[in-house]
């Protein structure tokens, strides 16, 4: 008898028993720190995986339960240093089992209304936090990485519309010389070169260094600035910027993608003061929003006009896009393929199914 790979069996349901019992294990007890082995260790206790019968859910659940996952870090043990720790709480990594479970694909609406809608309210929540505008919204990437890039490339594609085309010199980006380095390759990848920008004797870009690396330049489309930079935590001087880039009509990107979730504590937040009025902002709740990876949060003030920059057309989309309903594979690139990560602003233009946030 041919069983379908997609049939529950004994097998399946005996599988489904023993993942249930790891999971709960691992939730349960303090957290392994283990440490990594070498590719030939590994290979000497693991042995062959890849075979014409195939080795069995069992055994490759043995596999990784005694061999692979005490050689992967982990990133929630409170001794985990060495590079940014993640820190899910038990109810974020349960509700994660039960998305992956679901085979829930977030890309757009018509397929993903209702994961699309829990991750717009807290998109809608994270936009009232920054004071950004109501009609503020966005979606939600895979981290810091492709959240930079993705506003970047709503950024070029605005200066483009209001500017006419690309200048002769070629775009360029301001960043400070403290930025992360995913800037410096969303540069490469956009193939636009960095205007370095100093910082004072804080670490900090302010906005005169802003507004002086501004003058009189027509090929800068952007300017990005930290809200917590990934080395030292350090918050740029958001609300001069903001006034440099509002003069010279660029648009302000800000990364918060470490330090963001300073919001919400009330020693620090003044020195957010001016993140409300960036065009787009990044922050990552698999860092201090106790999510589990991915997860990085991207919100835009036009989110009209970050749509016309990233949306895609093609026959096998037209279904999708002959309405105005909320996709967020419009809003990034390139991310046709969203797993539910988890605002719910209403643009001018874009039917939001509802507006929860209250500014």
């Amino acid at each position: 008898m041919v069983r379908s790979m997609h049939e529950f069996t004994d097998e399946t349901a005996a599988l489904s028993d023993a993942i249930q019992v790891l999971t709960r294990q691992r939730l349960e007890h303090d957290q392994p720190l283990d440490r990594a082995s070498s590719p030939d260790a590994l290979t000497e206790r693991v042995g062959v995986t890849i075979t014409p019968e195939g080795i069995g859910g069992e055994e490759a659940l043995r596999i990784w339960a005694e061999v692979l996952a005490p050689s992967t870090l982990s990133t929630d043990h409170p001794a985990f240093l060495a590079f940014v720790p993640g820190a899910p709480t038990k109810a974020s990594v349960l509700f994660d089992v039960a998305i992956s479970a679901s085979a829930t694909y977030a890309g757009t609406w018509i397929e993903g209304a209702g994961a699309v809608w829990a991750e717009n309210q807290v998109l809608g929540w994270l936009a009232a936090l920054a004071e950004m505008p109501a009609e503020s919204g966005g979606c939600f990437v895979s981290g810091g990485t492709a959240g930079n890039l993705s506003a970047l490339v709503a950024a070029r594609h605005a200066a483009s519309i209001a500017r006419g085309g690309k200048p002769p010199t070629g775009w360029r980006v301001a960043v400070a010389e403290s930025a992360h380095s995913s800037v410096a390759s969303a540069g490469r990848v956009m193939d636009v070169e960095l205007l370095l920008m100093p910082v004072d004797d804080g670490d900090r870009l302010v906005g005169e260094a802003v507004r002086e690396t501004l003058a009189g330049r027509d090929d800068v489309f952007a300017v990005v600035a930290s809200a917590g930079s990934t080395n030292a935590g350090v918050i740029d001087d958001l609300e001069n910027i903001a006034d440099a880039c509002e003069d010279a009509r660029d648009w302000l990107h800000v990364d918060g993608a470490y330090g963001g979730a300073g919001l919400l504590v009330p020693s620090i937040r003044d020195r957010f003061r001016g993140l409300g009025r960036a065009d787009s902002f990044i922050v990552d709740p698999h860092k201090w929003l106790f999510a589990p990876y991915d997860a990085c949060a991207l919100l835009y003030r036009d989110p009209a006009m970050a749509r016309s920059a990233h949306r895609q057309e093609a026959s096998y989309l037209d279904s999708l896009n002959v309405s105005s309903e909320w996709n967020p594979s419009d809003f990034a690139e390139p991310e046709n393929d969203d797993r539910a990560r988890a605002g719910d602003p209403r643009p001018d233009g874009l039917r939001h199914p509802l507006r929860v946030a209250k500014r």
